[in-house]
């Protein structure tokens, strides 16, 4: 009876892993359709009551259609020199009501870290010896600085944790400091991921010497 018994445990073992392969494919892609389906539900009602009196009726999507519109609009006026300035006189009357200063220049630096086009956004993706000497981690260059009556430069890089938004920000002493030519929307997978979607060889261009003379 004995190889009844080991057959028995080989079909179960099969059938674990068959299922938990199935599971690892399908719970990925039905979390994120899920997650899709209520960002645009959410999206969509925000503007489905000026939809509702434009139209007369709601209609599914127009919302979302009219608010993706409202922002490409917006990019193209607050890309050019007129729209800039448009943009900085908002923000300059936006920024002087006390509770929501505070909020909107949180979500605004937050936003302009991962904007291709402002300059005070994430620089490039380093490694570096980190929290100590020999265990490196990779995190987001911002700028380089140097401290007073100190002749070291130091890096300014943002740890984020698993959720991005999060993290640990510290000056790192650019001999500890490696820069790797990986994107940053690379390195923001990455780190999402946990490292699960880590290469195996990381790509380091160059020490940081030469990263520093490259601003």
């Amino acid at each position: 009876m004995g190889w009844i018994q080991s057959s028995g445990d080989r079909i179960r073992a099969t059938l674990k892993t068959q299922f938990i392969t199935g599971l690892v494919i399908v719970l990925p892609v039905a979390l994120s359709g899920y997650i899709f389906y209520r960002i645009f539900l959410f999206l969509d009602s925000l503007l489905d009551p000026l939809v509702t009196f434009v139209v007369g009726r709601p209609i599914p999507g127009l919302g979302v259609a009219v608010l993706l519109g409202i922002i490409f609009l917006t990019g193209i006026v607050a890309t050019n020199v007129i729209g800039r300035k448009i943009v900085s006189f908002l923000e300059g009357g936006l920024t002087h009501i006390p509770i929501f200063k505070k909020l909107y220049t949180a979500v605004k630096t937050m936003l302009e870290a991962f904007s291709p086009s402002g300059g005070k956004g994430f620089r490039k993706v380093v490694l570096a010896e980190y929290p100590k000497a020999g265990a490196y981690t990779m995190g987001f260059l911002t700028q380089w600085v140097i401290l007073d009556g100190d002749p070291v430069r130091y890096a300014s890089i943002f740890f984020p944790s698993n959720n991005l938004y999060i993290g640990v920000q510290a000056f790192v002493p650019e001999s500890m400091v490696r820069e790797t030519g990986i994107p940053v929307e690379e390195g923001i997978r990455m780190i999402l991921s946990g490292g699960l979607g880590m290469p195996e060889r990381l790509p380091v261009v160059r020490g940081s010497e030469e990263v520093y003379h490259d601003h």
